[in-house]
């Protein structure tokens, strides 16, 4: 047979066997991959290999995200060398926080009419409830100690831990007592910070003023607070009744 026949036959036998464009893409990263071959400008990306190029590459995609990266859990599915900010960059996370979580919050409360105080404590001022989060917390109460209620002190608590003062002023002597607290207190979220304020008896003493204000931080640092984490107003109660009968024993002899 003339070889001019045979060029029919030859054609339609390449058509068969040409690949289609994934395979060749395929093909394309598997080769370049195992000739350690780097994409330049222009050229393929090719996986698992540094790509470098002279010219900024864009991707887009019109119908919907055009770039999506995976990675194991602890692993950073993108990294960057340079702290230079990156224009109209939305995040979810800043450093771990949300961006509620990095907004500024806080609450103050206050009652400026006299509350009476006794043995047991007297809830004198609060916050309305907060946000999850550490908060810098200070309250201040103006009292009056009576004769015969020996001390007045103030406490600021958390709302979900009744009873539990994590610090506490005041002084130890009857007339006017100023009480001041301030601390870093971690807070669940609904949660609500109270000042609270207590005397030696139930002479009738009271708070002519008291207020509290919580700011919210990012974090905090420093020595642990007097009496931190103990129960006050049981620990001074049992005080008290010490000394009166202290007192009773002395007069009695």
């Amino acid at each position: 047979m003339p070889l001019m026949a045979y060029r029919p036959r030859v054609r339609a036998a390449l058509r068969r066997v040409n690949p289609s464009p994934a395979i060749t893409l395929a093909l394309a990263l598997v080769i370049g991959g195992a000739g350690g071959a780097t994409a330049a400008t222009g050229g393929n990306f090719i996986l698992g290999h540094a790509n470098k190029e002279s010219s900024t590459a864009s991707l887009s995609n019109s119908s919907g995200t055009a770039l999506k990266l995976s990675a194991p859990s602890g692993t950073a599915p993108l990294a960057v060398n340079r702290k230079t900010m990156v224009r109209k960059l939305n995040a979810q996370y800043v450093g771990g926080f949300t961006a509620s979580q990095l907004g500024a919050q806080g609450s103050s409360g206050g009652t400026v009419q006299n509350i009476d105080v006794t043995l047991s404590g007297d809830l004198v001022a609060s916050t309305t409830q907060l946000s999850a989060g550490v908060y810098y917390a200070t309250a201040t109460a103006e009292l009056i100690v009576l004769p015969g209620d020996a001390y007045g002190f103030c406490g600021l608590e958390r709302s979900s831990d009744p009873g539990l003062i994590l610090v506490s002023g005041g002084e130890d002597r009857e007339g006017s007592v100023q009480a001041a607290e301030t601390d870093a207190i971690s807070v669940n979220a609904g949660d609500t910070l109270q000042e609270w304020c207590f005397t030696g008896g139930s002479s009738g003493s009271f708070t002519l003023n008291s207020g509290i204000t919580a700011i919210r931080v990012m974090s905090s640092s420093g020595g642990t607070p007097a009496r931190a984490g103990s129960p006050v107003r049981k620990v001074l109660r049992d005080l008290v009744r010490a000394e009166a009968g202290a007192r009773q024993s002395s007069r009695r002899s």
